[in-house]
């Protein structure tokens, strides 16, 4: 199996591609180093970092230093790839979500307090929010885009709804999706799933305003209302809406007022119960979904912004969120998401979209390898080493 040609020839085509797609014109030294870094990346091993990526190429460190201060539409690159390894009708899904990043140092771009979930609390270092799609019948993620967050940004945890607090994090978050919004728009992204930290009164209108749906994860003592659907009181004044507070503590209301739907096919014992009801803290009327084990007597509480939309899709939606997961993952094991060896904004954020991009060129070239992620980057390293030992031999 020799992966190295076929990678070569795949980011010729690769960079076609985006030419006729994109309507994107690389130059023709950046495109050489390009095709020289990717493969570099793929078969190096240790950090990933500027000495490093010197000594499995003809590039000098310097070289790699000056390139990564060049901008690159890492997002053209990441839809091409998307283009060649999803099916033309399979439905996507876009996700986000927040990763964090150790750094060292005291003059680097974006360091700050950041909430690690590794640690369970907030640890100096960097904040990436990565920004995805999901394929909903192969489950596949493919990264799009990664952008560092500023550091000197409030968290918008309990205050975000306080105009007098100025941009937050969260209108960061916001802002990289309207950023992309057009071009997923017409890969037909509707749907945008996160965890529930995005379940914001910023998040839901920035959602819909962009003409999507929200689906995201609410707090299991969140305060929803009974739509009335009785009939039309009589007389003056207005019309009756709603139909009291739902009560999650109280089962017989849950099983009298709610319909259940099914159970999860692969945890038969969790039962799935929906209806449509109003939150008073988000303005809205959501689908609202419950999941509930009565084997532990716990629950999670789901919502979406369509309140057409079928509760099994719901869940299958939210729990397709967590594949972003695996290229996070994947990216700080394979592609060197914390092996940045920058201190400018400029190079962290070729380094960090490089790293995206990296994990989706490694699972499609793994793929038509028909191997792991794992064994695809050590055949491409033993070929590396055995073209340098018969070239050093004569």
């Amino acid at each position: 199996m020799l992966p190295q040609p076929l990678l070569a020839t795949a980011l010729e085509y690769i960079f076609a591609k985006m030419t006729t797609i994109h309507n994107f014109q690389i130059g023709t030294w950046q495109r050489q180093f390009l095709a020289e870094l990717l493969q570099v990346l793929l078969r190096m091993r240790g950090r990933v970092n500027f000495t490093n990526m010197a000594r499995y190429s003809a590039f000098s460190e310097q070289t790699f230093r000056r390139h990564f201060q060049k901008a690159f539409r890492w997002v053209a690159l990441n839809l091409t790839i998307l283009r060649l390894r999803r099916h033309p009708r399979e439905p996507l899904i876009g996700v986000f979500d927040c990763t964090f990043v150790p750094k060292s140092g005291t003059e680097s771009y974006g360091i700050g307090q950041f909430f690690s979930s590794a640690a369970g609390r907030r640890e100096r270092g960097q904040e990436v929010s990565i920004l995805g799609v999901v394929a909903t019948k192969s489950r596949e993620a493919f990264g799009i885009d990664a952008a560092q967050t500023p550091a000197d940004l409030s968290g918008g945890d309990s205050s975000e709804e306080n105009s007098s607090e100025g941009y937050s994090s969260v209108d960061f978050y916001i802002e990289q999706i309207q950023d992309l919004q057009g071009p997923l728009a017409e890969l037909g992204v509707s749907y945008w799933v996160g965890d529930g930290f995005y379940a914001k009164r910023k998040v839901f209108r920035a959602v819909t305003e962009m003409d999507g749906d929200l689906v995201t994860r609410l707090r299991s003592d969140a305060n929803l209302r009974y739509l009335y659907t009785g009939p039309r009181k009589q007389g003056p004044g207005a019309p009756k809406l709603y139909d009291g507070k739902i009560n999650f503590d109280c089962p017989g209301q849950i099983e009298r007022r709610f319909e259940e739907v099914g159970r999860l096919a692969d945890r038969t014992h969790v039962e799935i119960w929906t209806t449509v009801a109003n939150s008073p803290h988000f303005k809205r009327t959501l689908r609202i979904v419950l999941l509930r084990n009565p084997r532990t007597e716990r629950s999670l509480l789901l919502c979406s912004t369509d309140t057409e939309q079928a509760a099994d899709e719901i869940v299958r939606y939210y729990r397709l969120r967590y594949q972003i997961e695996f290229v996070i993952r994947d990216a700080k094991q394979h592609t060197g998401l914390t092996h940045c060896q920058a201190r400018s904004q400029e190079k962290i954020d070729f380094h960090l979209n490089m790293s995206v991009a990296g994990v989706n060129l490694l699972r499609l070239m793994a793929g038509t390898a028909d191997c792991s992620l794992r064994t695809y980057r050590r055949l491409a390293y033993n070929r590396f080493l055995t073209g340098r030992l018969f070239s050093e031999l004569g």
